[in-house]
């Protein structure tokens, strides 16, 4: 968790539109959502607020809708083949970590790209994927 706690307060301190869309529920998320530092003003989209969980996008798509962004703006970052499956049929790029169990080989088939060991790789990494202005 300390990685990505890092990144999302890098992505609050930079002003980084953001949010997280999760196939679990409260209470059940508070811990992770407590780690990583998460605040009333993140929008947080959770299995009970759509009709359909992963593989199809509607997690993504409530998010995106609620953030105001457009879907070609939206990244998903995700260590799950259903992460990656709903973010394609969202319309939306998806990078994949390591995080989860599943190879590289399979995020990639997924629809991920690039594919990062971990959380803190992916920080390190935020220039490229043209987060920052």
């Amino acid at each position: 968790m300390r990685g990505h706690a890092q990144s999302t307060r890098f992505l609050r301190q930079n002003k980084i539109i953001h949010g997280i869309a999760t196939s679990n529920q409260r209470p059940h998320i508070n811990p992770s959502l407590k780690a990583l530092g998460v605040t009333k003003e993140t929008v947080v989209v959770e299995r009970g607020d759509v009709a359909r969980a992963k593989p199809e996008p509607d997690l993504f798509l409530e998010c995106q809708e609620r953030l105001g962004v457009e879907v070609n703006d939206c990244y998903v970052v995700g260590d799950a083949v259903w992460d990656l499956m709903a973010a394609r049929r969202a319309g939306m790029l998806s990078v994949g970590l390591l995080s989860g169990g599943y190879g590289g080989d399979e995020l990639i088939r997924a629809g991920a790209f690039p594919v990062f060991r971990a959380a803190a790789d992916l920080h390190n990494h935020l220039d490229e994927l043209r987060v920052l202005p």
